[in-house]
């Protein structure tokens, strides 16, 4: 090292201390700063030159001082991609938490009066009708008409909530959507300053950690995937590139992008879906939609882009012919055949001596020429849009990503042209698709859930998340079986029968006190069609009227009737269990029954009568029976061809809207219409009376996409308190799972606080360490200074 090189030693010393200084008063004065992370100063032994082969080895080389390479951040990616794996799972839990105590809000009867209460009361008001002394007082009637009207009260007011929570959850579903594209929007705004920061040599660690924070915010959204590439802007030169996808749940695999570098994605709640088939259909199940990729101004895309290839800068030699020629093209289509086209057109000739006037004249007339015959030929053109220029042409697919055609080479060896260069830009597939059931995870995707989760109560069978439309229909399947129930009692005796009573002439006849005590609002108390719900269950208007009353006995001959005996059916029905499915409450028009195969007897003969009993619930769940007469054929399939025509022609079978009946191999399916207000009349039974006992027919069933299975089985007081049971069950398993994420969540925070967070007693030993070693520089300095003032005056004066 030179004499003075330890000088410059020194001077680098004091440099980098007092940069490491500011880089920890950088720290300390951002310790309360979200998101901030620790910067270090970066430094590295500085060597100019190695050994020569001539070096002495009396002289040793000590390296000529320190250097710094940057400020760099303290952050492990590790730790970074657990804490938001484990954050979507806390965002996933807390949307379910936040949806279940709405729901909670309403279906619980705890410390105040409610559905259970008020069942109890209707039980109580019939029982005080009952008693003997009480039978047709108008008081007490309408003691239990009113409890009667306050229970329809309450659980329309409850549906209503329902409904209310629903729009609350819809509302914040909303929000979390344009919280998301807005969390995306800045992430694409501050990685657009990253980017110019990086390429003009500035880290932007600041504007990192704003990032990061953003990212970390984004995770509680969805499931996500963040890796760091790099991205070559020119000359050689890269820089970060920050890439964000959505996590399949299904695969565990990254899926679509949402940031793509500069370019971000668009997230939206679509009112129409493509289906399987490609067809639009209805957005039901609220699935999110996510959009191509586009720059910060919103005018360039970068995904579901076409393919081009451009040639430029065609030449001709001088001294040509020209004449006819071919060039050849190659193209692969959207499926991945390759295919060639000969393309035919005419090349000016061009002298040996031609001028640069007559060159470039030739080349426009021979581009010209040859864009034409490009443009005829029917192959490329359905493919390709031709962009014809004076000195070559550009060809762009017509399909985009994934169906775009691509040119992949052009032959010009039949001809005299060539072209300066050609460009070929690839097609980029598609980023757009929906989030399929079951891909997605995170606090949208449980939110959606809680928006469509019907349970059990769905349509094609499966079992759905238990969201708010599960707890809605729980409490419409309450609401109806007890309508159902209270109905059938009113109407119909034990036997099936409709109630009767005595007229003043001593005759029986049917009751005119009986018929439906409960409808649907506004529907006809006569022949109600209407399905019953919570938010629709109101009394019959006979009833409020006192057209029709609760029928306290049943009347079996002009001789006998019972003592209060139908008020004690009445009872029976709110305290018996009755079975609960969903079939009660969904069903749709395409529940169908098939009947049995029909036996055909030895002793069975053509034109013997017989009688068909069908048995079939109506969109009031109440059952009736129907008695159709045929005759026998020749066989068992000519016989179901009659049944088949009888069917058809029972003007019973037709105003109970039967009126899809298909006769299969060796069955019937029969199936009715249905008004969507209603549930689809379903049969139950169909049975063949033989009086000769020759021709049966063996037992049908019900087919339907809607479970049939018990959901609950239990008194309708005691289906409310299950429903508390299953909302309580769930909220209890939701919350545990929550604090055992949050708690995962919390740990691996710290550990991140650890390694990147700013901690006091280390900038303190920081401070302490970079102020000695700025001191020991100067120290450094001054004896150096010392040595040389010494070498310089004080050498060399002996005996002067």
């Amino acid at each position: 090292m030179a004499t003075f090189g330890e000088f410059s030693v020194a001077r680098m010393g004091m440099i980098a201390s007092q940069f490491a200084l500011n880089v920890t008063g950088q720290n300390i004065s951002n310790i309360n700063t979200p998101g901030y992370t620790r910067q270090q100063l970066d430094q590295y032994s500085f060597v100019t030159n190695g050994s020569g082969i001539y070096r002495s080895n009396n002289v040793f080389s000590v390296g000529q001082g320190v250097m710094m390479s940057g400020v760099s951040q303290l952050r492990n990616p590790y730790l970074d991609i657990r804490f938001r794996k484990e954050m979507s799972s806390v965002g996933s839990t807390d949307a379910l938490l936040s949806s279940l105590e709405q729901i909670q809000s309403v279906i619980n009867d705890v410390n105040k009066s409610g559905l259970t209460e008020q069942l109890q009361e209707l039980y109580q008001r019939i029982s005080d009708l009952m008693q003997d002394n009480n039978v047709n007082e108008q008081e007490f009637d309408t003691l239990v008409r009113s409890s009667a009207e306050e229970l329809c009260k309450l659980l329309n007011l409850n549906a209503g909530k329902l409904e209310e929570a629903y729009e609350n959850v819809m509302n914040s579903y909303k929000e979390d959507i344009d919280g998301l594209n807005e969390t995306l929007e800045r992430i694409q705004k501050l990685t657009e300053q990253i980017r110019v920061a990086d390429i003009n040599g500035d880290s932007a660690l600041e504007l990192r950690d704003q990032r990061n924070l953003l990212i970390d915010d984004l995770s509680q959204y969805m499931k996500i995937d963040v890796t760091y590439g790099t991205e070559d802007v020119g000359a050689g030169f890269e820089i970060e590139k920050l890439t964000i996808k959505v996590v399949d749940n299904a695969t565990g695999k990254p899926g679509q992008t949402l940031i793509d570098g500069i370019y971000r994605a668009e997230v939206t709640l679509p009112d129409m879906i493509k289906d399987k088939n490609g067809n639009d259909v209805a957005n039901d199940r609220l699935l999110l939609n996510i959009g191509e990729l586009f720059s910060p101004d919103g005018k360039d895309y970068i995904s579901n882009t076409k393919f081009s290839f451009e040639a430029s800068g065609i030449n001709i030699e001088p001294g040509s012919a020209g004449g006819p020629q071919t060039i050849t093209i190659s193209y692969k289509d959207a499926a991945g055949a390759v295919h060639k086209q000969d393309i035919f057109f005419e090349v000016a000739p061009l002298a040996a001596d031609a001028t640069a006037e007559q060159i470039e004249a030739a080349r426009k007339a021979t581009m010209q020429k040859l864009n034409e015959e490009i443009r005829k030929n029917s192959e490329l053109s359905n493919l390709f849009t031709l962009t014809a220029r004076d000195h070559g042409f550009l060809l762009t697919s017509k399909g985009t990503g994934a169906g775009a055609a691509e040119i992949t080479g052009i032959d010009l060896s039949g001809s005299d042209i060539t072209f300066a260069s050609t460009k070929r830009t690839e097609a980029v597939d598609s980023n757009q698709g929906v989030i399929a059931e079951g891909s997605g995870y995170g606090a949208l995707e449980s939110t959606r859930q809680m928006l469509v989760g019907e349970g059990e109560f769905t349509a094609d069978g499966t079992v759905d998340t238990r969201g708010i439309p599960y707890y809605m229909k729980s409490l419409d399947m309450l609401a109806n079986k007890f309508a159902t129930e209270m109905n059938r009692i009113n109407t119909t005796g034990p036997d099936g029968q409709p109630l009767k009573s005595v007229d003043e002439n001593g005759n029986l006849v049917d009751n005119k006190k009986a018929g439906y005590l409960f409808v649907a609002e506004d529907d006809n108390p006569d022949n109600p069609t209407k399905t019953i719900t919570a938010s629709n269950i109101s009394l019959s208007s006979k009833w409020m009227s006192g057209e029709t009353q609760m029928v306290a006995a049943i009347t079996t001959s002009p001789d006998q009737t019972t003592q209060n005996d139908n008020l004690g059916r009445f009872l029976n029905a709110l305290n018996a269990e009755h079975v609960y499915t969903a079939f009660d409450i969904v069903r749709d028009n395409s529940t169908n029954f098939a009947t049995g195969q029909i036996t055909y007897g030895n002793g069975a003969h053509d034109g013997d009568s017989l009688t068909a009993q069908i048995t079939y619930i109506d969109s009031m769940n109440q059952e009736h029976t129907v008695t159709v007469d045929f005759f026998a054929g020749t066989d068992a399939a000519s016989t179901l061809k009659n049944l088949e025509t009888a069917i058809k022609g029972s003007k019973e079978m037709q105003d109970a809207n039967f009126l899809t009946i298909q006769n299969q191999t060796g069955h019937l399916d029969i199936s009715a219409d249905g008004d969507e207000d209603s549930l689809c009349n379903v049969i139950t039974n169909l049975e063949i009376v033989d009086p000769k006992g020759n021709i049966s027919i063996s037992e049908g069933k019900i087919e339907s996409n809607v479970s049939m299975d018990s959901i609950y089985k239990g008194t309708i007081e005691g289906s409310y308190s299950n429903m508390q049971g299953v909302l309580g069950s769930d909220y209890n398993t939701t919350a545990a799972i929550y604090d055992t994420y949050a708690t995962s969540a919390d740990e691996l925070n710290n550990s991140r606080d650890s390694v990147s967070g700013v901690d006091l007693n280390d900038e303190g030993i920081n401070l302490m360490t970079y102020q000695k070693a700025f001191a020991a520089a100067c120290r450094l300095m001054t004896t150096l200074d010392e040595a040389m003032d010494k070498v310089i005056n004080g050498m060399g004066i002996v005996g002067r």
